[in-house]
């Protein structure tokens, strides 16, 4: 369990490609893929509430955030012996720190995997945080974001603010990662009716 402090802003390809040039011109990414989960009435959404697995290649780990004040609670637990092949999980199988935090959330109904979103990441440390670049594909888009993780928010705030306004980038409200993929699915279920 820790409490995640980050700061986010969607970037455009032409500012995704200058702030990698600068800041991780001869870094590779690495890729991680986020298998999101959810009820069948998206009870964990309505509660702000992601599930998801992430897969790096070479492990695979469920994270449950809850939204704080500050930040997000994470819950992380490795998925060394867990059997990701299901089609759905009652939340008694679910590792015990995350099952217990949807039971406390009132969240009884097996859950499933809705879809992925598969990031090519690049990280470096930056100021007192860590900056992190993504770009992000998902269904049928594709998208470019900047991050910055820190321990302090105030310290944190002005240094990413700074950083946005050194780069001439707009500051936007940005929706988290899941937020992005389900306002996406959305989208494309509307469309298709």
């Amino acid at each position: 369990m820790n409490l995640e402090i980050e700061f986010k802003n969607m970037l455009t390809y032409e500012q995704y490609a200058a702030l990698k040039k600068e800041y991780f011109n001869n870094d590779m990414p690495f890729t991680q893929t986020n298998f999101y989960m959810d009820t069948n009435d998206f009870s964990l959404k309505r509660n702000r509430v992601a599930l998801r697995v992430r897969d790096t290649g070479i492990k695979k780990e469920m994270t449950l955030k809850v939204p704080q004040t500050v930040g997000n609670m994470e819950y992380n637990v490795p998925l060394d012996d867990f059997d990701f092949t299901q089609e759905t999980y009652a939340i008694s199988e679910l590792p015990e720190p995350i099952q217990q935090q949807l039971v406390q959330l009132n969240i009884h109904a097996p859950v499933k995997v809705f879809g992925a979103l598969s990031t090519d990441r690049l990280e470096t440390r930056y100021a007192s945080g860590l900056l992190v670049l993504d770009k992000s594909h998902y269904l049928d888009t594709e998208d470019y974001e900047l991050e910055y993780e820190v321990d302090d928010y105030d310290k944190g705030k002005v240094i990413f603010d700074d950083l946005l306004k050194a780069h001439k980038i707009k500051p936007s409200d940005t929706l988290t990662k899941v937020g992005r993929f389900y306002r996406h699915l959305t989208y494309l279920q509307a469309k298709n009716f």
